[in-house]
């Protein structure tokens, strides 16, 4: 039973951190000013934390098949985690800031690396402007053709 309730409390936790995240996120692209790169620091530094306190949304052993390998609770804090993170990204593209770009494009990879299959899906692709996924796709083939 403990197990159980240590289970809610640790989700529910993890899904209103990822929630308060995402509104700061939202009110911050409505103010549209040039804010310093402390600013996407500190939001990324939370986006890790959570990550860190729950490396399974990071792994891509399991986030690149999160269908099968999350279920119930976790794949609800997965898929939040997951359009929180690249939700991030797009507000750094949205800035439209080139020296920002080229600080951030490697995170932004990343990011996109980790949580391609969740982005891939026909329901979560519709949470996106047409230019950004545009760009993460010729970000990907650049970067791939790299190595």
């Amino acid at each position: 039973m403990l197990d159980i309730l240590n289970f809610i409390v640790g989700s529910t936790s993890t899904l209103l951190s990822a929630v308060a995240i995402y509104l700061y996120i939202v009110l911050w692209k409505k103010d549209k000013t040039d804010g310093s790169y402390d600013v996407f620091d500190s939001f990324y530094k939370d986006i890790l934390v959570i990550g860190i306190e729950h490396p399974e949304l990071r792994n891509t052993d399991l986030t690149l098949d999160f269908k099968k390998e999350f279920s119930g609770n976790e794949r609800v804090k997965y898929e939040a985690y997951a359009f929180l993170s690249i939700n991030f990204c797009e507000t750094l593209y949205d800035r439209g800031n080139e020296n920002l770009m080229h600080s951030w494009q490697d995170v932004i990879f990343v990011e996109y690396s980790i949580h391609k299959t969740w982005f891939g899906q026909p329901e979560n692709k519709l949470k996106y402007k047409p230019e950004f996924i545009d760009f993460l796709e010729k970000m990907t083939t650049e970067k791939s053709s790299r190595y």
